[in-house]
């Protein structure tokens, strides 16, 4: 039982301490830089869209059509669950 608890113990903390050290310095890394990696951001955006509107803009424009479609889906789903359940109740009833 000691060796149970003793290797529970080892294993958690050789993986805390240093997914912790590797998550401290992240959150340092991305402090320092994140001006610059938002600028990176928007340019890479800005040079890959069509007529250089940047990404944000174009899908700020499209997710009524991406929600439209999605709803859809889940109605057309909807639907068909419920005549399968249907039908698999009146194959029951008529055996």
């Amino acid at each position: 039982m000691r060796k149970v608890q003793f290797l529970a113990v080892f294993w958690t903390m050789f993986l805390a301490i240093p997914l912790t050290v590797l998550g401290i310095s992240i959150a340092a890394y991305l402090t320092d830089h994140l001006s610059e990696i938002f600028a990176a951001v928007a340019n890479w955006s800005l040079a890959t869209s069509a007529v250089g509107r940047g990404w944000s803009s174009e899908i700020s424009q499209r997710w009524p059509e991406i929600a439209g479609m999605i709803v859809g889906q889940i109605v057309i789903l909807t639907i068909l669950i419920f005549v399968r359940q249907n039908r698999i109740a009146e194959e029951e009833n008529k055996a």
